[in-house]
């Protein structure tokens, strides 16, 4: 279960070695998490106190994770780079 979203689920989305789950709400600002599967934890450093998402309409990540492209509702495509991945 993921205890960390508050409202309720509209969308997932797996990386392309589903070692990262992104989960995502349009009912308030702010209400995506990233859980890494294999350990089954909610990345607790995602988003930053200083990340402004909005309200998330859709989340993607590059061929071979090193992006994550996030859409919200005032039509803006958010990129963030995944450091962990070496590779787009």
């Amino acid at each position: 279960a993921v205890s960390n979203l508050t409202t309720a689920v509209h969308g997932l989305r797996f990386n392309h070695s589903a070692e990262i789950l992104a989960v995502y709400s349009r009912k308030k600002k702010d209400q995506l998490k990233l859980v890494h599967l294999p350990s089954a934890t909610v990345f607790s450093n995602w988003p930053g106190s200083n990340s402004h998402l909005g309200h998330v309409q859709c989340v993607d990540f590059s061929p071979k994770s090193g992006f994550m492209a996030v859409g919200n509702d005032a039509g803006k495509a958010l990129l963030y780079r995944l450091q962990h991945y070496p590779t787009y």
